[in-house]
């Protein structure tokens, strides 16, 4: 079940979830670095940090893409959503009929692509404890409402320009007019990356989420 994914165990039996989807071309190891920041701070917390379903098309020695990515067109990132999105599903299932826990035991954080399927998630499962977007972009579906509508973080670079910071700002109003709790960081002057200021905001998020969903039994 956990091949091609690497992982951070805790030392004692695992209360929570945190699922890290990388971006495009790169892997799971690489956000796994993020958990190793994270996990000191949250004890019992199980991290997966899975490679996507496609070898990379442009970095094909290591890399991995959720979808191919011709380009931002609405259609085309939709095509691809609908095809990773049962996949990941799947995945988050297994995960939690592994650890005997619920949906809100689990948050979904996404870099980049991953976030745009981070965000995709919300039509897969109810209940879930929370989603991350890190430099991502929300294409949600035509005519479909979300299964779950838990808090979203959204952190966004203003220098970004691989996803622009304005995918951040609709995102919020697009998510919002859907019900769903959205808070935002933003990173004034970042790139496409991941800042200290984007690192603890994600922490505190799953802080704050985590002592505020119930533990399974």
């Amino acid at each position: 079940m956990f091949e091609n994914c690497p992982h951070i165990l805790p030392k004692n039996q695992a209360q929570k979830l945190v699922v890290l989807l990388h971006g495009y071309g790169s892997n799971g190891d690489d956000l796994l670095e993020i958990a190793k920041i994270w996990q000191p701070n949250l004890p019992t917390t199980t991290f997966f940090s899975p490679n996507a379903i496609e070898t990379s098309e442009t970095n094909p020695f290591g890399g991995y893409q959720w979808f191919g990515l011709q380009d931002f067109d609405h259609t085309n990132i939709r095509a691809g959503l609908d095809k990773a999105r049962p996949h990941v599903n799947r995945f988050l299932k297994r995960l939690l009929a592994e650890y005997r826990l619920l949906p809100s035991d689990l948050i979904i954080m996404g870099f980049s692509q991953g976030a745009m399927l981070a965000l995709d998630m919300i039509y897969s499962m109810a209940r879930l404890g929370g989603v991350i977007g890190y430099s991502g972009a929300f294409y949600p579906p035509l005519n479909t409402q979300p299964l779950s509508t838990s808090a979203v973080l959204l952190v966004h670079g203003t220098a970004d320009l691989v996803v622009p910071y304005a995918s951040l700002q609709l995102a919020q109003i697009q998510l919002r007019q859907l019900g769903v709790n959205v808070m935002t960081q933003t990173c004034s002057g970042l790139a496409h990356s991941i800042d200290e200021a984007g690192l603890m905001a994600g922490l505190d998020f799953i802080h704050y989420q985590h002592q505020n969903q119930p533990i399974a039994l």
